[in-house]
């Protein structure tokens, strides 16, 4: 409670003024993160295994791809645009738990079974270049 009078007290001493640019600012954050972070719909799913690409399956297709790794089988479930891993013998299962991925560049992976997938776009689009 006597939190909400200090702040009370001195949003007093903040002038109209103060207020737009806070406003500006705030509406430039959301705006800035929905044009950089907004990535497109994937269209094709590739599956690593030991760093050597298994396959590459459309998204637009429903099937379920079983995959032997290093430490068992791992379930991957393409469905309605998206993917997933459903089954995994690694003993946190943080696969598992990311749930679907749909737009491009975006990358699960199980560590312990060494298999990942990643969704790819039309076009392939990179964060950085290496030379």
């Amino acid at each position: 409670m006597i939190l909400i009078k200090k702040i009370l007290q001195s949003s007093k001493s903040v002038k109209s003024g103060d207020w737009f640019v806070i406003t500006l600012f705030c509406a430039l954050i959301i705006i800035s993160a929905k044009l950089l972070w907004d990535l497109p719909q994937g269209k094709y799913l590739e599956i690593y295994k030991n760093n050597k690409i298994l396959g590459t399956y459309s998204l637009n297709q429903e099937i379920t791809k079983e995959i032997n790794g290093k430490k068992g089988q791992t379930k991957i479930i393409i469905n309605k645009g998206k993917a997933r891993f459903s089954l995994s013998p690694c003993p946190k299962k943080y696969c598992i738990h990311q749930g679907w991925i749909n737009k491009a560049n975006q990358t699960i992976v199980c560590i312990p079974n060494q298999i990942s997938i990643s969704i790819v776009g039309t076009k392939r689009e990179y964060d950085s270049t290496n030379y």
